[in-house]
Formats: structure tokens, sequence, C-alpha cells
């Protein structure tokens, strides 16, 4: 997949990825290379499981490349009260929830409030799950592993939350990302069966900052790409 006569890709001359699609297919890529290599032992049934939104259209080039069967997994993040945007938390569809570790105690809410902020994600990630999958059963429940795939990883919060939730029910999980900052990539290898991103840059400010185009995914491409 080389954008340059050198054999380069323009994720790697300008660290930056054209799309999600163009992102997903270099992950696949990578994918690849660690499986031949024998770095990733991989047995059994296997899937690739995305976050909705802008996580699908990436695992869908997966998907894609590597011929596995795509699904999906409700999770939401838990905002601050007074910063909806900054991540205390994330909860998964099952119940799990995490707290951001890298929080200040004086800057949590109350235990009680931030009780009912999950209660209210989760309300929110089983609409979504609801919306998206209808009477479907997920695949997961015939799966021995499976790459559980995001656009990118900052906080990684959601995807930590994914990955909890996943394997308690007994599924391995890879994390597969385009780009993560080190702190997320340090909180989810240690909680996750393995851990693959193409770029952990040193600068890292937002997610999109490594796209050309990162614009929201619609939700009819969403439906498309399950």
């Amino acid at each position: 997949m080389p954008d340059f006569p050198d054999g380069s890709s323009q994720w790697q001359r300008w660290g930056r990825f054209v799309n999600r699609y163009d992102a997903g297919r270099a992950l696949a890529l990578r994918i690849r290379e660690e499986i031949e290599s024998g770095n990733l032992s991989l047995e059994g049934r296997g899937i690739v499981v995305g976050l909705p939104r802008g996580g699908l259209e990436v695992a869908f080039a997966i998907a894609n490349e590597l011929k596995l069967p795509i699904d999906f997994r409700a999770v939401k993040k838990v905002g601050h009260p007074a910063q909806p945007e900054f991540a205390i938390g994330a909860v998964d569809i099952s119940g799990v929830a995490m707290k951001n570790p890298y929080v200040q105690p004086y800057e949590m809410p109350q235990d009680e409030e931030f009780d009912r902020m999950v209660e209210h994600a989760l309300e929110q990630a089983r609409i979504m799950d609801k919306n998206l999958r209808g009477n479907r059963v997920s695949s997961l429940i015939n799966a021995d592993w499976c790459f559980v795939v995001d656009d990118g990883a900052a906080t990684g919060l959601t995807l930590l939350a994914a990955v909890k939730g996943i394997k308690s029910e007994g599924v391995k999980v890879i994390v597969a990302v385009p780009v993560s900052s080190d702190q997320a990539k340090k909180l989810l290898s240690e909680a996750a069966d393995g851990f693959i991103a193409l770029m952990v840059p040193d600068w890292f400010g937002a997610v999109g900052q490594f796209y050309d185009d990162f614009s929201q995914v619609p939700l009819e491409d969403v439906r498309k790409y399950l």
C-alpha cells in the first residue's frame, strides 16, 4: 500500500493518515506482519471489533484486508460535569466501568455523583447497542480472540472499558489503533493481551491531528460497515 516510489506511505513520511480507512489498511498490514513474524499468536475463531463511530471505519478496513468478520462494542465516555469533553471515566455495555487513573482525586466528583454519571452513560451505551444491533446477537459469543479497534487512543479509557468488558466474557483481546498517546499505550498494554499502534508520538494533542480527514462518520456508514 505504498504512496511513494520508495515504498513508503503518507503516515510513514508525514505522520498523518489520509482518513480512517487509510489508517485501517495500514494497521492491517502491521497486524499481518506481526502474525507472520510469530510475534502475535492467534488460535481459534477471531473477529474485528470496532468502537462506534470512528473506530468502525478503521475496523472495516482491517476486516476487509484480513478477511475477518466485524462487529462493534458499545462503550461510552464519562465526561467531567464541568467539562464534558474531559474524560474522567468510561463504561462498557457489560456494565464494567473505569475511572481515569490520571485524574487527581480533588478533580473527581463525589462517588455517588460519579455512579449516577456512569449509569447515565451505560444507558446511552445500551441505546446505541439497540440502535445498531437490533435483535442480532453479538458475534463475540462465538469468538476466541478479537482485535478491539478505535481511530486512536488519547486517554485510552473507552478502549480500556471495552477490553475489561470483553475479557470478562472469556475472549482474548488485542488492542489495535493507528495512533496512541504514551499514556494510553501504558494503560492498554497492561490490560489487554496485546497492543499494536502504528504511531506513539512524543507529542500528542488530539487524535484528529493525525488525519487529513477526521470528519464524523455518518450513521448510515456505520450501519453499512456492519
